[in-house]
């Protein structure tokens, strides 16, 4: 029978599996996989042509679409400071992650969380730690019109689209409305808003949805495949006996159990008891807000509202646990820099350490 490693040696084994199934770094044990754990991390591969479809967005696969998301995720232009896009919290560099504990929007006003990596979002269910989204082309628009974040209003999107995206927008999706009445900066809960006409609020709505579902069709792409993984998994690569320890103990340490399927996330939520006394309820606000969204998929602006009813039935089915939050993709976790939905570790050893061994256990959930 196989000996147990010590609490701090299982740790550092487990930061070992994650990073070695990011394509990362390794330290020295001899344990071997047996042939049904094989089988489970083989069927983890990535492949980008098994990409799930996104039926409320026609335009997520086309390369239009997807050239003009890239040139708005990179476009400082569409925050009110002029300072602030996408990219300011997901960068490249850092596993499309934030470099920060907690993320910093328009005049580097603090955001309540650490922003959760983009990377391989097109395979997750819901977006954001909460899940206040059902699909990656509605989540930067709640980025955009963040107070914390972009502080960008929908009708300010439409004139800046006009002015700055005119050609490679209608490109895609047809010509721009008319603009000459519109405010200069309206949306929901500003008095500007209530006052413009019914259908000139969907024409801006329509070009806000748009926005969204080109910055989707840019994300599709951001999908950290083709790593040591994946070519291990292909059959191209063997593992050293290093990185097969740490194989090892990613499976049977448990961490499979949440970190499952091609993006290493069940995309479930779990309450790892990092909220303790704080009043960020995580999934249960999530739901809420997931419902009463007029972006989400069963809305106006969906283009399959049966397909995005469905994925919403899902949710109103749920029993969330208040500190709940979804489980972390953890491809391309080697190039970042802090984890978790409070950014307040910055090892992987740390934050397994601190969260699965000391606060994980024993709270009703099974520390995924």
């Amino acid at each position: 029978m196989r000996a147990q490693p010590s609490r701090g040696a299982r740790a550092r084994l487990l930061s070992v599996a994650v990073v070695t199934l990011s394509g990362g770094g390794v330290v020295a044990c001899s344990d071997t996989l047996s042939e049904e754990e094989r089988a489970r991390l083989v069927a983890m591969e990535l492949r980008p042509e098994s990409l799930p479809a996104s039926p409320t967005n026609r335009y997520a696969d086309d390369p239009a679409a997807a050239e003009l998301g890239r040139r708005l995720f990179f476009d400082t232009g569409m925050s009110a400071d002029g300072k602030v896009a996408c990219v300011s919290c997901h960068d490249p560099e850092q596993g499309f992650s934030d470099p920060r504990p907690v993320s910093l929007g328009v005049e580097d006003r603090p955001g309540g969380r650490h922003s959760m990596p983009v990377t391989a979002a097109a395979l997750h269910p819901y977006l954001f730690w909460d899940g206040r989204v059902d699909s990656a082309w509605a989540q930067p628009l709640q980025a955009i019109e963040g107070e914390a974040e972009q502080d960008f209003t929908r009708v300010e999107v439409g004139r800046f689209i006009a002015t700055s995206h005119r050609a490679e927008y209608e490109a895609v999706f047809g010509a721009l409305p008319e603009m000459g009445t519109w405010p200069e900066r309206a949306r929901p809960g500003l008095p500007a808003w209530d006052d413009m006409p019914a259908p000139q609020q969907v024409d801006v709505e329509r070009v806000f949805a748009n926005v969204g579902k080109a910055i989707e069709a840019y994300e599709r792409r951001l999908l950290c495949a083709d790593t040591r993984f994946d070519q291990w998994a292909r059959g191209e690569v063997t593992l050293t006996e290093q990185e097969e320890a740490g194989a090892v103990s990613f499976v049977q340490g448990g961490c499979i159990r949440c970190h499952s399927g091609p993006s290493f996330s069940d995309g479930e939520f779990h309450d790892l008891g990092i909220t303790d006394g704080v009043a960020d309820t995580g999934r249960p606000g999530g739901i809420t807000r997931l419902l009463a969204d007029p972006f989400n998929g069963a809305g106006v602006y969906s283009d399959d509202p049966d397909a995005g009813e469905a994925r919403l039935i899902a949710a109103a089915g749920e029993s969330p646990v208040a500190g709940a939050f979804r489980t972390a993709s953890l491809r391309g976790v080697a190039q970042r820099r802090f984890f978790g939905h409070a950014g307040h570790e910055e090892t992987l050893r740390g934050f397994i350490t601190d969260v699965y061994r000391r606060r994980g256990r024993g709270r009703g959930d099974d520390g995924g």
